[in-house]
């Protein structure tokens, strides 16, 4: 549910957020059903990659391909829902391409 006003408690019964400054990857959590991410801010060139592993965290696999079957990057402002039917299977965020200002992410549920 987020938070209904600023300065509010999160209402969100799972979160992982912050910001990279860097290319790399955000820690890991399990996500199930229904969620949200959200990936904000960044400045020139940049790029993110929504990530799952089946097994653990031993190989990541990019979440979609667009129409081409090239992995799917996002390089400004997006958010969206994710569906994930099989339960324990673990999401993260992989910066590929960092530009010149922090980008912010959260990953709710």
């Amino acid at each position: 549910m987020g938070s209904p006003a600023s300065g509010q408690p999160d209402q969100a019964s799972r979160v992982l957020s912050g910001s990279f400054s860097a290319t790399g990857q955000s820690a890991a959590a399990v996500f199930y059903q229904r969620f949200n991410v959200s990936v904000w801010g960044g400045g020139g060139t940049w790029a993110v990659r929504i990530e799952r592993s089946f097994d653990g965290g031993t190989t990541w696999l990019v979440v979609d391909t667009d129409a081409a079957g090239t992995d799917a990057s996002y390089s400004s402002p997006f958010s969206g829902v994710i569906h994930e039917p099989e339960p324990g299977v673990l999401y993260r965020l992989n910066c590929t391409a960092y530009g010149s200002a922090a980008i912010n992410y959260r990953l709710s549920q």
